[in-house]
């Protein structure tokens, strides 16, 4: 089910203006001019779309002093985020991980020791392609794994939903009974769908 921050950042990831944007802002940062004629888009159009980035909290200027002429407003990446948008026979949504600090784990200590080290820059790079090589066949792996739980849980979401929903039907008391019952263990954005269902047959 999509939630108001994830529907607004779909309609603001939607525009392809935007997105060329962002893919720019991920290399360096940029002031308007600059943009303006990489992506051939005139300064007035890139100017309110780089508002509508800001207001979405995605990126953010800041003005810096040049040795000659006017200060200048530079736009960069302000939040790193990743959108999955899910659709099965079953329900469709979307869910957004926001990346956190890496974990002191093995990997990690791994890639610090390999990048400190000091072996010839050939050797180097060798190892640390091997590594990066094994890196993604692990985030592989997990990918699928989680996609495989993903697809269970959507299931037996989409399922109570369906049970609850004729339960409700048949019987408000029941149903309260039930939802109070449960609470506790459904997920949150499941629990509200089902009031959301309650509502909308009892008008409370």
């Amino acid at each position: 089910m999509l939630n108001n921050e994830m529907g607004k950042l779909l309609d603001v990831l939607g525009n392809e203006t935007r997105r060329r944007i962002l893919l720019l802002l991920t290399k360096r940062p940029y002031f308007v001019s600059e943009l303006s004629q990489e992506l051939g888009v005139g300064q007035k159009a890139v100017l309110e779309h780089l508002r509508i980035l800001e207001r979405a909290g995605l990126i953010e200027g800041r003005v810096e002093k040049i040795p000659r002429g006017r200060p200048r407003k530079y736009y960069t990446i302000k939040r790193g985020f990743r959108l999955e948008v899910l659709l099965t026979p079953y329900i469709f949504g979307t869910e957004m991980y926001e990346p956190k600090a890496p974990r002191r784990t093995a990997e990690y200590e791994q890639a610090k020791e390999l990048i400190k080290s000091q072996e010839p820059v050939e050797t180097k790079i060798k190892e640390l392609a091997e590594f990066l090589k094994d890196i993604e066949e692990k985030i592989a792996e997990h990918m699928r794994a989680k996609q495989e739980l993903e697809e269970v849980r959507l299931l037996a979401e989409a399922y109570i939903e369906n049970l609850m929903r004729r339960i409700a039907q048949e019987s408000e008391s029941e149903f309260e009974e039930i939802l109070k019952e449960l609470e506790e263990y459904l997920p949150a954005e499941l629990v509200a769908e089902l009031k959301r269902i309650k509502k909308e047959l009892y008008g409370v």
